[in-house]
């Protein structure tokens, strides 16, 4: 057995003999932690897990749960929880280094305040990961915390998972106020220091996706899904945007690009994998938008979809 994971079974069995001497805290939450840091510290329990960058992610998100849900219990003394994250941090630094420190277990402690998942169950771990990004590493997540605006660490969350945007290109954008040009449709950067001279092709690119989802958003019966939460294969081509048009009740992908047969016939392939996917209680055909550098957009359908009628037609927008 690893040394570590072993090591980790004894602290938790001292944890729990020490907490029973205290009212305020609960053993089950400790043994719990230690739980989570064996699957964090063993290369078999990430393996079956897979993603072993978000393997982290999730172990510190369930150690911040559990030292707010133990601060509760002993929610009568004021000075209670500043004494349970630092003898945690003690304790825990002995046996597994600087990685626990009083600091990070603050830093574990509001990324559970500022992502609280609803309904989390105890080892259950897909809830967590319908919810957080699994593509981010913690070092993204470290910047994300900071951000006060719900909306805006929402925007940089999925647009940095979306785009696999590096620690650094987050962390830039974000001093740059990128989200304030296209998510609240600005002409230009913010003049800053640290904004960049020059917006390239793909900023440009992700500018005007985020002002057409706007332009949807504001229009009746377009609701905005995330593209992983959808449910939806997305293996041949993902689109820019994915919406549901409640007026339709069908799911549709936008693409901004120009028209090329190449490109045309990966879409249909994308919506012909969609159609059988489909949750149960919706009937309609998928259907596609295809958006070309002068908004204007093209509908695209698959040759099993029926036509539209003249009523549906006038649902989608014939420029973007």
């Amino acid at each position: 057995m690893d040394k570590r994971i072993a090591m980790t079974d004894s602290i938790a069995q001292e944890t729990t003999h020490k907490t029973e001497s205290q009212p305020e805290s609960n053993p089950e939450s400790f043994v719990e932690l230690h739980e989570y840091l064996r699957q964090l510290l063993s290369p078999q329990q990430e393996a079956l897990r897979g993603e072993p960058d978000f393997a982290r992610v999730e172990a510190y998100w369930h150690i911040g749960r559990i030292i707010v849900e133990t601060e509760q219990q002993g929610q009568g003394r004021a000075d209670y929880g500043i004494h349970l994250v630092e003898s945690l941090a003690d304790e825990l630094t002995q046996h597994y280094g600087k990685g626990y420190k009083t600091s990070n277990l603050w830093w574990f402690k509001q990324f559970y305040l500022v992502f609280p998942i609803l309904h989390a169950v105890r080892g259950e771990f897909r809830s967590l990961r319908e919810q957080l990004r699994t593509e981010l590493t913690w070092t993204h997540y470290r910047l994300l915390i900071a951000i006060e605006n719900k909306q805006e660490r929402h925007f940089y969350l999925h647009n940095a998972a979306d785009e696999s945007w590096s620690y650094r290109t987050l962390n830039r954008l974000i001093k740059s106020r990128y989200y304030y040009q296209v998510a609240l449709g600005e002409d230009q950067l913010l003049s800053t220091r640290t904004a960049p001279k020059k917006v390239n092709q793909a900023e440009k690119h992700r500018s005007r996706v985020a002002q057409i989802r706007r332009l949807l958003l504001d229009q009746p019966g377009w609701a905005f899904v995330e593209r992983t939460g959808s449910g939806l294969p997305m293996t041949i081509l993902k689109p820019d945007i994915f919406f549901y048009q409640y007026n339709l009740q069908r799911f549709v992908g936008i693409w901004l690009a120009e028209n090329t047969p190449n490109l045309l016939e990966s879409i249909r392939q994308q919506l012909a994998e969609w159609q059988p996917k489909q949750p149960a209680t919706i009937l309609f055909s998928p259907l596609a938008l295809l958006v070309n550098a002068q908004n204007k957009s093209q509908l695209i359908t698959t040759a099993m979809t029926p036509a539209l009628s003249e009523n549906e037609l006038s649902q989608l927008p014939k420029q973007l």
